[in-house]
């Protein structure tokens, strides 16, 4: 594994990693891996869970007064692969993403970028708690939560 990108990933993702292998797979694509185990899929899928219940729990506290459907709009305008690939676009995911040739040089679909940041998610609760999961999910999506909750009540003021 290479130190330096590593350590770029490590400053990017705002997370140092005890177990450096969980990086790596995180940002290996399919397309990048000899084997499928070697890729993000598997992560992908645990970061996906971590995330909604991460989304979720947040919507939960923070807004008692909403009722299941209110809560239930905030959290699917939230975790979408739309917005999971404009976050790994933010964090630029896309510069640490290893991906096999037929995809480089080219802008990578929303498909692969959010499962990268979902990926991340994954890896981060594996390499250490969900604690420090749940803290990298609101740090890059939180404004979001609090956006699409503004929206969702000021809706249901105006009705």
């Amino acid at each position: 594994m290479d130190t330096d990108w590593t350590q770029l990933a490590e400053r990017i993702i705002r997370y140092e990693f005890k177990d450096k292998s969980l990086l790596e797979q995180a940002l290996s694509h399919s397309s990048a891996v000899d084997r499928r185990e070697l890729s993000n899929e598997r992560l992908e899928f645990l970061g996906d869970a971590v995330l909604g219940f991460v989304v979720c729990n947040q919507i939960f506290q923070t807004f008692p007064e909403f009722e299941e459907g209110d809560m239930t709009k905030v959290k699917s305008a939230v975790v979408s692969r739309k917005v999971c690939a404009e976050i790994a676009q933010e964090l630029d995911l896309c510069r640490i993403l290893r991906v096999g040739k037929g995809m480089s040089g080219s802008t990578l679909p929303d498909s692969v970028s959010g499962a990268a940041y979902e990926a991340i998610i994954g890896s981060i609760y594996l390499d250490s708690s969900l604690e420090d999961a749940q803290r990298f999910v609101i740090q890059t999506i939180g404004s979001r939560i609090e956006a699409a909750a503004a929206s969702t009540h000021e809706d249901n003021y105006k009705s």
